[in-house]
């Protein structure tokens, strides 16, 4: 027994079960037979979300219009920064077959490394941490999504800085946020490290880089149109549907529906307040729960968050588990809903009318996510103003 689970925790399993379910994911979506999967009319593969990628590429290079519909090649429109349209070049310019396969490849090496990056953390709990976290790999990879490398790079920008590596901490969180906006808020990190001054010209040098990257192809007017259109059609992505969120919770549990921007603000002034306390903050567990409560942030607070995103949510409970100084019988209580429900809710694990009533009706998806993070914070809340308390 202790043999078995000296090989299930060790380093080469993680890697070659991560590997695994790639290959046999990309595999999977591209044997099955494509078609009108979206009820429009149209004819769509089953990685349609890497197609949209592909595509993005060459619409930049012919100076196209990267944020309207092209419902001839692909269903959806392009929801990422022309910089990361560019980046996609090695996956675009290759055939689908090996460019879905190491598409996938690529968010399995980076999430499994970034895990093992993490400081602070023994062998086991890396191997714990990455298994735990397969699951919503797999959700994630299904859809062929970018979530997995997003939730991969702020963990190594969170290994980056505390190993002082102010550089790689810039680069991780900018390509962040060059695929989605809200990787920007980990630059909130910076105040409870040292050599901050270093770290911002650094950040300003690598995000000028890579924000003039597609310079190139149309030149700086066409730059500034792509993102004017980008922005523009953000700005009509916050209609009155919400998905797996604190406003689709508060719906479903207590009926109301409190205008979104004011959630999303009131979140963001519980998740940063606790920044007064700073001084109390610059110890590598704190540093570790900030950034937990911050990828949760992400997610719960994300009024179209899907099944997909969560693998997002999920590396920051296990971050936040992972980090407690010891570990107590509540926290695994914790624990244990967001594998049950956040994690398998959405898989074949449960019956599809048990799948729904778990995930939409009863919004358990989310909760489990939503309970963590309010201890995560009320834990920062404690430790950065603790001092404060007992002197008076």
């Amino acid at each position: 027994m202790n043999r078995f689970v000296s090989v299930v925790l060790s380093p080469r399993f993680v890697w070659i079960i991560f590997c695994a379910a790639a290959v046999a994911i990309s595999l999977r979506n591209l044997l099955m037979p494509g078609g009108d999967l979206f009820n429009t009319g149209g004819v769509y593969t089953h990685y349609n979300n890497f197609v949209i990628f592909k595509n993005a590429f060459f619409h930049l290079l012919e100076q196209k219009n990267l944020y309207i519909s092209y419902p001839a090649v692909q269903y959806d429109v392009f929801k990422y920064t022309p910089t990361f349209a560019l980046l996609f070049a090695p996956f675009a310019l290759l055939p689908d077959v090996p460019s879905l396969i190491l598409w996938n490849l690529l968010g399995a090496a980076l999430i499994v490394n970034s895990i093992y990056s993490l400081t602070g953390l023994s062998q086991n709990q890396k191997a714990g941490f990455a298994l735990l976290l397969l699951q919503e790999f797999i959700t994630s990879s299904i859809n062929s999504q970018t979530n997995v490398i997003i939730a991969a790079l702020l963990l190594l920008s969170i290994s980056a800085w505390q190993k002082e590596h102010t550089w790689r901490a810039a680069l991780f969180i900018w390509l962040t946020a060059f695929t989605k906006l809200f990787g920007v808020l980990f630059f909130a990190l910076f105040l409870l490290f040292s050599k901050k001054l270093r770290f911002v010209w650094q950040a300003f040098v690598v995000g000028l880089i890579l924000f003039l990257l597609p310079l190139p192809f149309g030149g700086f007017e066409k730059l500034l149109q792509h993102y004017s259109d980008y922005f523009e059609l953000l700005s009509h992505d916050h209609g009155e549907f919400v998905k797996y969120s604190v406003m689709g919770w508060l719906k479903a549990w207590f009926n109301v529906s409190p205008p979104k921007n004011t959630i999303v603000l009131g979140g963001l002034i519980i998740q940063f307040l606790v920044l007064l306390g700073l001084k109390n903050l610059q110890t590598q567990i704190a540093q570790r729960l900030f950034a937990a409560a911050l990828l949760l942030w992400m997610v719960i607070f994300n009024h179209m968050a899907e099944s997909a995103t969560f693998v997002i949510a999920v590396a920051g409970v296990l971050l936040w588990y992972y980090s407690q100084p010891t570990r107590k019988k509540w926290q695994l209580l914790l624990l244990v809903p967001v594998m049950l429900f956040t994690c398998l809710g959405p898989s074949d694990v449960y019956p599809k009318f048990l799948r729904t009533l778990i995930v939409e009706d009863w919004q358990l998806k989310v909760f489990p996510c939503i309970a963590v993070w309010a201890v995560c914070v009320f834990q920062l809340y404690k430790t950065a103003f603790q001092t404060s308390f007992e002197n008076k």
